[in-house]
Parts: structure tokens; sequence; C-alpha cells
């Protein structure tokens, strides 16, 4: 008489046809290595989401499908939302859709999720499935500045900075860029540092700037190396000392 299946511990079938065969402890140990071994293997994102930062943020359990999360979501899991707008705006779920991404975002946003705040506020500002509106974006880069998502913060003194969306605030725009800067975005210290070199929203300090742009530079922002070449241009010999010296202290600054 043949047993279940479900009696081999969950290991249906082993080699030779359809019938059971009794396991030893090491094969069975040997098994359990490899089934893991091959899930790993399967759930490595392929090289073109190898790249993308995006990927990191899913679970294991995305790598399966949509299913799970959907089911979760529309129970009313607010993160369940979240990562299925990450599903479908990355396409790990086989079918890229920005318009279903941004949909998924927005009930996760409505229902106070930081990160998909952020997310709305990025396909507005972009026009990702466009339209462009500025107010919108302002709107919810607010609403997740004020939950602590430093890109959001950054995101948020542009706006300002640029008057879109927003009153223009210079002034607001360098506080929001500074508080951005020590959450650890590095593109907000180039942002800061260029309203130093022209004066806007603060007093011009050309020290200053080189030195808050130098701290971008070394963080590999695009654009920074070459303005600091562009700004010790403008500066004296004593000036780029200061300035150098000044960057080694931000650079260690976390």
């Amino acid at each position: 008489m043949v047993r279940a299946p479900d009696s081999y511990g969950g290991f249906l079938l082993a080699s030779g046809g359809n019938v059971p065969m009794p396991l030893s402890a090491v094969s069975v140990r040997f098994a359990a290595v490899l089934a893991l071994a091959l899930t790993v293997w399967s759930l490595l994102p392929p090289p073109a989401m190898a790249r993308d930062p995006l990927w990191y943020e899913l679970p294991w359990d995305a790598r399966m499908g949509l299913s799970w999360f959907k089911e979760r979501a529309e129970r009313g899991d607010v993160e369940a939302m979240y990562r299925m707008g990450l599903l479908y705006e990355t396409s790990v779920s086989g079918t890229r859709s920005l318009e279903k991404a941004f949909t998924w975002y927005r009930r996760a946003a409505e229902a106070g999720h930081a990160r998909a705040q952020f997310k709305l506020g990025t396909f507005h500002q972009t026009g990702a499935i466009g339209k462009v509106d500025m107010l919108a974006a302002a709107r919810w880069y607010a609403a997740a500045a004020e939950q602590g998502v430093a890109r959001a913060v950054h995101n948020l003194g542009v706006l300002t900075e640029r008057g879109l969306g927003r009153q223009k605030d210079p002034a607001r725009a360098a506080a929001l860029y500074r508080q951005a800067a020590r959450a650890g975005v590095d593109e907000a210290w180039m942002s800061l540092g260029l309203l130093y070199a022209a004066g806007t929203g603060v007093k011009q300090d050309l020290v200053e700037a080189y030195a808050l742009i130098s701290r971008a530079a070394s963080a590999g922002v695009p654009g920074a190396a070459g303005s600091i070449e562009r700004l010790a241009k403008r500066m004296t010999e004593p000036q780029q000392a200061r300035a150098r010296t000044r960057a080694k202290a931000l650079a260690a600054v976390e």
C-alpha cells in the first residue's frame, strides 16, 4: 500500500517515477539544502533589476507574484498596498504599469503610508502618468516630510526654492536642504551649497558653498565636481584653503 505523499514530510517524490522512496537522514538534509539553494537562486533579481534600488525594497514574497500582496491589500493592509505599487512600478510582476502603480500608491498614501506619499509626490512632479501637478506634488511631499522621509524633505525644498506648487521661499528651502542633508540625502548638500554660492535665501559664502558641494562630490552626486571647479575660479587662494579645511570637517558629518 502506497502511503500518501504528505507522509514524506513535504518531499513528495524521490527520483524514479511516481513511486515514493524512503529517504535517509543524509539525503533528507541534502534535499533540504538543495531546495533552499534553488529557492534563493530563483529569488535573485535579473540583471536589469539588480541595478534598480527599488528591487531591494521588495521582500522575497514579491518574487512569487502579485497574488499574496493583492489579497492582503484588498483586506486593507496599507503596507501591502505600497508593495503593490512597487511591484507594478518595477515590473517584477512581469507587467509594468505606472497607472496601476499610481493607483496603489495613492491608496496607500491616502491611508497615511509615508513612502507611498513620497512616491505619489514624484509621480505628480514628473508627470509619470501623463500630467505634471506641482500642487499635488508639494502636498504629498509635505505629508511624507512630516513623517520623516528625508528625500521628501529635499524635494519639497526644490519646489520651495523655485516656487513650484507653493510660495517661493529660498530661505525656507535652505532650511529644508539642511535638514535633508543631515538626514543622509547627498544631493541636499549640493542644493544647499548652490544657494550659498549664489547668496539666495542665505548670505553669500563661497567658502561654505565650496565645502558643502565638496561633501556632495565625495558622495558622487552628478555635477558636483564641475560645480567645485567653477566655484574655485571665483575664490582667492586663502578662501580655497579655508574651504578645504571646512570640507574636511563636513566630511566627518554622518
